[in-house]
């Protein structure tokens, strides 16, 4: 009977994970695929509309039922540029310089930063110990800067927190935490802060 039991308990816990899973836009469970990640939404937070916007295309953004904060992710597989790269290190001339997908992900980082906010970063940037980055999110880099949010990326919210993580041969993943107000982004991002990491 307890085996019953158990399959049972089982077999519901399966259900559920897999409607979890299905609430994900298909398009979104594709690039958590091939970037490798794992996302689980956190409590408290439901699925909001993309706003289409030209400082930075996003794949998925949640938002707090109850606190004006959303959190918006956007994931870069690199197995297409891989491809590229090596398909142009393989067929490179004399004097060609080609720049290995695994060695962009900082320039991406400050240019996305400076593309949110239209330039106007608030505190630097912090890059995160190799150690931790690894343990927390299995990534091989991480950093994080703070930006006043352009209004066509940042719409009615004024501050952004970006988090940006790196795995070799595998993506570049972003994470911008929205609000008005920089006590509301230190209160909520942390129940946020590890819903999407790297296999």
């Amino acid at each position: 009977m307890k085996k019953i039991t158990l399959l049972t308990i089982g077999f519901f816990l399966l259900l559920l994970t897999s409607f979890t899973t299905q609430k994900l836009p298909s398009e979104f469970q594709e690039k958590l695929l091939k970037a490798k990640m794992n996302f689980e939404t956190p409590k408290n937070f439901k699925e909001v509309p993309i706003i289409s916007n030209n400082q930075m295309n996003y794949d998925y953004a949640i938002k707090h039922v109850e606190k004006d904060f959303e959190v918006r992710f956007a994931l870069h597989p690199l197995v297409d540029r891989l491809k590229d790269y090596n398909e142009k290190e393989k067929n490179k001339q004399p004097g060609e310089i080609n720049r290995s997908p695994n060695k962009l992900y900082q320039g991406s980082f400050v240019a996305i930063a400076f593309n949110i906010s239209g330039g106007k970063i608030l505190k630097g940037s912090s890059i995160f110990p190799p150690e931790a980055i690894k343990a927390e999110f299995n990534a091989d880099w991480g950093a994080m800067t703070m930006v006043e949010a352009g209004k066509e990326f940042g719409q009615d919210y004024k501050y952004c927190v970006m988090v940006a993580i790196h795995k070799d041969d595998v993506a570049d993943a972003y994470y911008f935490y929205l609000a008005n107000d920089q006590q509301t982004i230190k209160e909520q991002m942390q129940p946020v802060f590890h819903s999407l990491k790297f296999n």
